[in-house]
């Protein structure tokens, strides 16, 4: 066994020795020569355009802030919401919660079909009170309810907004 591992590790270390050689002047030639002649392509750095400068002078704008600016367009004098009026099972829910199923027609009346949250199914027609900004369903067409919302503005009084409900895929 002592003489096994003898011969094991003479033949190691015979084929270590070879692998010592120190002259490598070839292979360091190779490397140096192959690669002499070749530049690597650099794209030139695009040019920087100035950005166009813009004198800012608040006294010929108009104030952002002033009270005349904070009055929607589409206000509506006058137009308040019936807060004693008894509200509807859809005034409970947001208007983004509902989801509209479908419609039904009989002769010239139309309904949409509504589904609450909770899963309840509404049969509703234009003037039902649905959402929870007062909102009017003001026409059913057989993809959209439209309904007018009435919300209070920024100086506190009360503007219409157009809302609408789309058919759910």
């Amino acid at each position: 066994m002592k003489l096994h591992n003898a011969l094991l590790l003479a033949i190691i270390a015979a084929s270590l020795a070879g692998c010592g050689g120190h002259n490598m002047s070839d292979l360091r030639g190779f490397v140096k020569n192959s690669y002499a002649n070749r530049r690597p392509k650099v794209q030139p750095i695009p040019q920087v355009k100035p950005a166009a400068t813009f004198a800012y002078s608040a006294s010929t704008l108009p104030d952002p802030f002033s009270p005349a600016n904070l009055k929607p367009a589409t206000a509506q004098l006058g137009t308040r919401p019936d807060l004693n009026r008894r509200k509807g099972p859809l005034e409970q829910y947001p208007l983004d919660s509902l989801k509209m199923v479908g419609t039904i027609a009989r002769g010239k009346q139309v309904w949409a079909i509504v589904v609450a949250p909770d899963g309840a199914v509404h049969r509703v027609r234009v003037g039902t009170h649905i959402g929870q900004n007062y909102g009017l369903v003001t026409r059913i067409t057989e993809d959209k309810v439209r309904i007018t919302e009435l919300i209070q503005g920024p100086t506190g009084q009360w503007v219409q907004r157009e809302a609408s409900l789309a058919l759910a895929e």
